[in-house]
């Protein structure tokens, strides 16, 4: 049975069950459950082999709470009107078997929309999911190519998930929740190629997925990757996804020899700026500074960006295309 449940820290003072000030509140509330995970995601600070703290998942601290506190939190809502529930579940076996039960709960109790990210699971649990109330789920690649993935998510740091495998979970993810419900995730910086990002996000959308960017964060305690990826190529990724996800555009994109991203299709002047370099995934989610610090480089935007700042962004991800 799940007794107890962590919540992001911006969750929690949303809730009014820690305090502090938000810069930017989150509009979703982000609740996490299992107490330490199976898998060995290169990284992750909750990975079996990290010596990080265990109160982080990436730069995010999470408070523990006992279940019952958090329920009845939910059930008032807070000062923040949070719109939605995410649940981060660790591959904890002892509360996987329990974890539709306590999606069934948030939906009968809170009445919100709940949505469950998670490793690849089998068709049982997808079908169990979606019938305790689930509204979306989410199966995060992180890795955009099979041999990146291998590396940091498969048999190359000692977990049982391989490319197909995901896939295969995702497609069926779809086959249960539907098409436009179910949510992936790219991490930038793992060691891909341009060309490798946007081929996933475009096979992705073709098959009914929405992708999300994540910048890659090297935290003390994970395997050493790398440093973070340049702000620029980021930007020109989230361009990308743009026409990828919100406008369906699927040819057009050109490369060099080494596989970086020199051209984009369309007018980019037509485009929605102000949506662009904002956190996108799934509705109502702005994630604030899971990969950033307050003071920046902002890598996804957790609200509206001024003008000043959208001129900014478009023209990083002209340079990086242009250089």
């Amino acid at each position: 049975m799940i007794s107890t449940i962590r919540l992001s820290i911006g969750t929690a003072i949303a809730l009014q069950l820690r305090t502090g000030k938000l810069p930017v509140p989150p509009t979703t509330a982000y609740l996490m459950v299992g107490d330490e995970c199976l898998n060995n995601c290169a990284f992750c600070t909750q990975a079996r082999e990290a010596s990080s703290s265990g109160e982080l998942l990436s730069r995010v601290i999470w408070p523990e709470f006992d279940k019952e506190t958090v329920m009845a939190a939910l059930e008032v809502g807070g000062n923040y009107g949070l719109k939605r529930i995410c649940l981060q579940c660790l591959i904890d076996p002892s509360m996987l078997k329990d974890l539709p039960d306590l999606v069934k709960e948030l939906v009968d109790r809170i009445g919100s929309s709940v949505s469950v990210s998670i490793s690849a699971v089998d068709g049982m649990m997808l079908d169990r999911l979606k019938e305790a109330g689930a509204a979306r789920i989410g199966i995060a690649l992180d890795g955009a190519s099979e041999q990146v993935f291998e590396n940091i998510k498969g048999g190359g740091v000692g977990n049982p998930y391989t490319w197909g495998g995901n896939w295969r979970s995702l497609r069926s993810a779809v086959d249960v929740f539907g098409s436009g419900n179910v949510s992936t995730h790219i991490i930038v910086g793992l060691g891909e190629t341009d060309e490798e990002i946007v081929s996933t996000m475009i096979k992705s959308k073709e098959e009914g997925i929405l992708v999300s960017l994540f910048a890659y964060t090297p935290m003390k305690g994970t395997k050493d990757i790398g440093a973070a990826p340049d702000l620029k190529r980021y930007r020109g990724l989230q361009l990308a996804r743009s026409l990828i996800m919100d406008h369906g555009v699927v040819d057009g994109f050109s490369y060099d020899t080494t596989g970086k991203l020199t051209g984009v299709p369309g007018e980019i002047d037509r485009l929605d700026l102000s949506l662009i370099f904002q956190t996108r995934g799934c509705p109502d989610c702005n994630r604030p500074y899971y990969n950033e610090r307050p003071r920046g480089p902002m890598y996804n935007y957790p609200r509206p960006l001024a003008a000043d700042e959208s001129e900014i962004a478009i023209s990083e991800a002209i340079e990086y295309l242009h250089n």
